[in-house]
């Protein structure tokens, strides 16, 4: 449920999984300098049906003129997708028909679900594609390979995994990818990060082509 921190106080809102991911759109906006979009955290997959009903009755909400929502795909992007678009009926807001498109007008809805192109995974998942050129990628695969014939199977949870080891060789390590982001050890301006750069883009154009719009502050 929203609390007090989730005060509207931007026109462009954008509605992410957890507090890792938060982390790392905060990093992005702040890269892409989109300062109109406002981030929140709707926690896990199964709290997004509650998150939004509460949300879209916040004060000032009918002042936001895009919203996007981010979650994981997890096993299957297309039950990821039809989970969502499933909670913003329920909510009353507009219902794209596939990820990436948009819906409605004032709010223009708008979901990405990670790592995109239709394949399971999650942030990390995308986050590990980045580092795929890196020389230390080649000790990331002999580690885990090491830890396969060890175990006698790979280690659970691989993405998230992997996204911790590469994190783990860095100077001040940290388990939380949202933290890394900020610190600079992802490289944002990686190619395979262009669609989820343009995704924020498309949600924040509708408050540029309207300058006149409703004061959130007043």
């Amino acid at each position: 449920m929203p609390t007090k921190q989730s005060e509207i106080e931007k026109h462009v809102q954008l509605l992410v999984e957890g507090r890792d991911t938060k982390g790392f759109f905060e990093a992005l906006r702040r890269h892409l300098h989109l300062e109109d979009l406002q981030l929140h955290d709707f926690g896990g997959v199964s709290e997004l049906r509650t998150f939004l009903p509460a949300f879209v009755k916040l004060p000032k909400f009918s002042s936001v003129t895009s919203i996007g929502t981010v979650r994981d795909a997890d096993n299957s992007a297309t039950r990821a997708f039809e989970s969502v678009q499933g909670c913003l009926k329920r909510s009353g807001l507009a219902v794209p028909s596939e990820p990436g498109m948009g819906a409605g007008d004032h709010p223009r809805v708008k979901v990405l679900v990670l790592p995109g192109k239709g394949r399971p995974g999650m942030l990390e998942t995308l986050l590990c594609d980045t580092i795929r050129d890196e020389e230390v990628h080649t000790c990331i695969d002999t580690f885990f390979e090491c830890v396969k014939e060890l175990q006698g199977e790979p280690a659970p949870n691989l993405h998230k995994a992997r996204a911790r080891a590469f994190l783990a060789t860095k100077p001040y390590p940290h388990f939380s990818v949202g933290v890394a982001a900020k610190k600079g050890y992802w490289n944002l301006d990686h190619s395979v990060l262009d669609p989820v750069r343009a995704f924020l883009r498309e949600i924040a154009a509708p408050h540029r082509s309207t300058s006149n719009g409703p004061n959130l502050h007043a």
